[in-house]
């Protein structure tokens, strides 16, 4: 007899009751990555659920032929010993100096925006969907924000660490993550020194990263600060300096001896708190904003027989019953990130390097590398709020018809904001679209839209009166499209931008 995590666990092509269709693929598409166009959505189901997940999941194969981000001498300037950056600097007068390090902060803050686009145009255009998502879900859960930092190019090194162990082993993550300059900087463990311990790295590893709180004491966390002390950087690598550290015996856990940060990991993932705050983190992220405990309990259990490999761990949730429940499926708030990229992807448009999207993103509560504080951003209805709901409708709005959405009366709506957001034009044809499915009908537009944009029935009044909308009357009957009609064209834009405003849409 199963249990009940066995239950709900159990793999959906062992029910025979299941249904593998554009629905189910498409919900798969929206939660392992940031969704797809029409074409990725119809390659998935030909595919069948085995097949699909296995192709999502274990993505190595797939081609990354993305370009990386390239750094200047002032966005980037590696220095191996602060004996060569007094070489660098002693030439120079005090007012070139002070030229310079203005120079390079106004260098890093630029490279910090196009580096957020970069980073979402990768999201748009990846062939490897799980991988950006991931990258996104570390990004979250160890926090750097490059306010604290100040250096552009070590939160790039982050990003592709994030990148590069997105779905391999959380424990050698933790470990190369303990020795990220960015994190070091961050959380100020590059300050921690042998008889002046700085705890904030030890808290936070325990308390936000691997077991959370209650499951250690204030005692743990000076111990384990004293293990971390002599751990720094200089310029873009990690340094070890064996006088700053505290090499005498410590108790951390129950544990004792002379211990160093390695030896912390270590302990920290023989607790099984740690393979719970995992696996709640990461089903959290990709099912449900409090899934149940026998959920939780199984994947810490896959995560450990995994040797804290995420991919069978991911693999086994999407391959779940649980993932394709009703208490799953279109129950999740898209994140900004979320709807943005997703939004690209749907409509099939390249994303711009645009300011304007950087500030629709902050607009709506986030902005890449700034989390607002070391516990990263806030989930589910925290999204949606008075300052974010006229933003989130705003930017697939735009997106699609270049201009302010008809529906929005927000009193926060000016001219700067307005000029932003017409960057957001990408040539998204409709007409062209349709034709390309064989629409020719008013009723049959409305139906190919709602399937490709929400995958999801609405109710019969909202389809009715979007058809209403495309036929330009109070009728409901199925009329020709005349694209030869101007007018057509954009009755069809409002079309679409009426259902990417519907709250259906800000669900996945």
């Amino acid at each position: 007899m199963l249990t009940a995590s066995e239950s709900i666990l159990t793999p959906i092509w062992s029910d025979h009751s299941f249904k593998w269709n554009w629905r189910t693929a498409s919900h798969l598409l929206n939660r392992a990555g940031f969704g797809g166009t029409p074409e990725d959505i119809a390659a998935l189901v030909r595919m069948g659920p085995h097949e699909a997940i296995n192709h999502i999941v274990y993505y190595q194969s797939i081609p990354d032929d993305l370009p990386a981000l390239e750094f200047g001498p002032l966005s980037h300037r590696e220095f191996s010993n602060f004996r060569e950056i007094r070489r660098f600097l002693r030439p120079l007068t005090k007012a070139q100096r002070r030229e310079y390090f203005q120079l390079t902060v106004q260098a890093g803050f630029s490279k910090m925006q196009e580096m957020r686009c970069w980073w979402i145009n990768r999201m748009v255009k990846t062939r490897r969907p799980l991988q950006e998502k991931m990258t996104l879900f570390w990004h979250g859960l160890f926090v750097s924000a490059f306010s604290s930092v100040n250096n552009a190019y070590h939160m790039y090194m982050q990003n592709q660490l994030f990148r590069e162990f997105a779905t391999g082993s959380a424990k050698v993550l933790t470990l190369n993550i303990s020795r990220d300059p960015a994190m070091l900087r961050y959380l100020n463990n590059n300050q921690n020194r042998k008889g002046h311990a700085n705890e904030n790295y030890a808290r936070e590893l325990m308390e936000l990263f691997t077991m959370g709180i209650g499951n250690y004491t204030e005692e743990d966390v000076r111990q384990s600060a004293r293990a971390w002390t002599g751990w720094t950087f200089v310029g873009d690598h990690f340094v070890f300096r064996p006088f700053e550290h505290d090499d005498g015996e410590k108790t951390f856990l129950g544990h004792t001896g002379n211990f160093n940060g390695d030896d912390i990991v270590r302990i920290i993932f023989q607790q099984p708190a740690t393979a719970k705050h995992f696996a709640f983190k990461l089903s959290a992220f990709f099912t449900s904003d409090d899934p149940p405990p026998e959920i939780v309990d199984a994947l810490a259990q896959k995560l450990r027989e995994s040797d804290w490999r995420m991919a069978p761990v991911l693999e086994q949730l999407f391959s779940s019953r649980w993932f394709f429940s009703d208490a799953v499926m279109r129950r999740k708030i898209k994140s900004p990130m979320e709807l943005v990229a997703g939004s690209f992807r749907a409509l099939n448009v390249p994303a711009p390097n645009a300011n304007g999207m950087l500030y629709s993103m902050k607009s709506m509560g986030q902005e890449l590398f700034e989390a607002p504080n070391v516990g990263g951003w806030p989930h589910g209805r925290a999204w949606i709020n008075t300052s974010t709901l006229f933003a989130r409708y705003d930017m697939p709005a735009a997106l699609v018809t270049g201009r302010r959405p008809s529906h929005a009366r927000s009193s926060a709506w000016n001219q700067p904001h307005s000029a932003l957001l017409t960057e957001f034009q990408t040539g998204f044809s409709p007409e062209l679209d349709l034709a390309r499915a064989g629409i020719a009908t008013t009723d049959g537009a409305v139906d190919y839209f709602l399937n490709r944009l929400i995958a999801d029935e609405i109710e019969p009044a909202k389809r009715s009166d979007l058809i209403r909308v495309l036929n330009g009357s109070d009728s409901t009957d199925s009329r020709p499209l005349n694209t030869a009609d101007g007018s057509t064209h954009w009755r069809l834009l409002e079309l679409v931008e009426l259902i990417m405003a519907m709250p259906e849409y800000q669900l996945c």
